[in-house]
């Protein structure tokens, strides 16, 4: 799940991004590079293979429309990016537009490496083809300091004959959370293979599930939103799959770290699994089967635990010194119709509603897939605004996994767990 912490950077990413962003306001200042002559613009992403394949073509059309600018691009894994740029930016050396998630956002606006992108909207950078409920996850004290790279929302992505095999069908209007429960443990009975992921591992899941019951995990102004309660019930559904092979192993869960190579259900060690359909292209491409997209499961349409979310933001560094061309290549990526053709779904379907209309209608394969996915499920999907997370969101986000770690391999207990997890996270939220 490219929005999410992987585990193995778990250790590294809450340290690296809390204290070197400590040194940001030191790094050297920069104009905004809008004096002539050629210039070359830093754009760094993380993601898998078909994002950078998809990524580079639509860099490539935007060199051949600005001769004048020369793009050098970078991607990796989140972790090592994570890391990297990190570093990059307390060192006053940061690349110029930046890819961003929800927890990095919040840390990186919060310690001002961001720029305004006030100066360049309606101008250089035109965001009115974006719906205001998209933009609304890249502001922040009534300002824009990012842009949506496109808009996602929650699946479940399953094998269909596994399914099959095991006499479940999913259910036309998705599934209620006792149906989803059985037919998970049908999974594993009758085909040898967990039902799903066990998804107690990422707080990406547990957000949904809070906002299924009218919570949130970070209240509007950056406190926490649930409480050790609702954590240990939450826990405890996944306990309760995992005695009857309804949800994965221990063993399986814990190498879960965002990569497809690493999926359980790529694996094949479990038949389904929850993420973000700005995936599913990957999935498609990288598993052994049939696959399919199902909304995720509720007891109430109205509290889906759905929205329409940005998969990432894309921002320009404060401290660059080609704010103007990076400007520039931002506007390009979420308004030029190549450029959006170029990338697909790759990061969901694009942000721009003209773009978005025009690549899914010529959309076939996986793009299609996903295109598909998101129009079927639009009204169950709620607004971004009530997804935001805070600075300190990093640290709680890998907290939340190490912990789990702990309570499927039975060093600590649920209640523990979560009180555990509650602690760390309002200490993280208040420095």
């Amino acid at each position: 799940m490219r929005s999410r912490t992987p585990r193995h950077g778990a250790r590294i990413l809450a340290g690296v991004v809390s204290v070197a962003l400590a040194g940001v306001l030191s790094g050297c200042g920069s104009s905004s590079g809008s004096g002539g002559g050629a210039q070359t613009v830093r754009f760094v992403w993380w993601g898998n293979q078909d994002r950078a394949d998809a990524t580079k073509k639509a860099v490539a059309l935007f060199e051949k429309k600005h001769p004048d600018i020369r793009v050098q691009t970078e991607f990796s894994g989140y972790a090592a990016y994570v890391q990297k740029l990190t570093t990059q930016v307390a060192g006053g050396a940061a690349p110029d537009l930046i890819q961003l998630d929800r927890p990095t956002f919040g840390e990186y606006q919060h310690k001002h490496v961001l720029a305004d992108l006030g100066r360049y909207t309606g101008s250089t950078l035109h965001l009115d083809k974006i719906p205001a409920n998209l933009l609304s996850g890249g502001k922040a004290d009534g300002k824009q300091y990012a842009v949506p790279a496109g808009q996602t929302t929650q699946m479940l992505v399953y094998d269909q004959k596994l399914f099959a095999k095991a006499g479940v069908t999913v259910p036309e209007d998705g599934w209620t959370w006792k149906q989803f429960t059985e037919d998970m443990r049908k999974v594993g009975a009758r085909t040898g293979v967990a039902g799903t992921t066990d998804f107690g591992w990422a707080v990406d899941w547990f957000d949904s599930w809070l906002h299924e019951h009218g919570k949130q995990l970070y209240t509007a102004d950056g406190k926490l939103g649930f409480t050790a309660g609702d954590l240990e019930q939450f826990w405890n559904a996944t306990a309760a799959l995992r005695k009857t092979k309804g949800v994965s192993a221990p063993e399986a869960t814990t190498k879960m770290d965002g990569s497809t190579q690493n999926s359980a259900l790529v694996l094949k060690q479990a038949a389904s699994e929850m993420n973000y359909d700005s995936n599913l292209t990957s999935y498609l491409s990288s598993y052994q089967g049939t696959l399919k997209a199902a909304p995720l499961p509720s007891d109430d349409p109205a509290h889906s635990g759905m929205a329409a979310l940005p998969p990432v933001y894309f921002g320009i560094a404060q401290h660059s010194s080609h704010k103007d061309a990076a400007a520039k290549l931002l506007d390009f990526l979420v308004n030029d119709p190549e450029a959006g053709a170029a990338p697909g779904a790759t990061r969901g379907v694009p942000a721009n509603s003209e773009v978005r209309a025009a690549v899914c209608g010529a959309a076939t394969g996986d793009g299609k897939a996903v295109c598909d996915y998101e129009q079927r499920v639009q009204q169950r999907m709620g607004p971004s605004d009530t997804w935001q997370w805070p600075s300190g969101s990093s640290a709680i986000k890998t907290d939340f996994q190490q912990v789990y770690d702990d309570v499927i391999f039975g060093r600590t207990s649920v209640s523990a767990g979560a009180e555990r997890v509650v602690k760390n996270a309002q200490q993280s939220l208040e420095q």
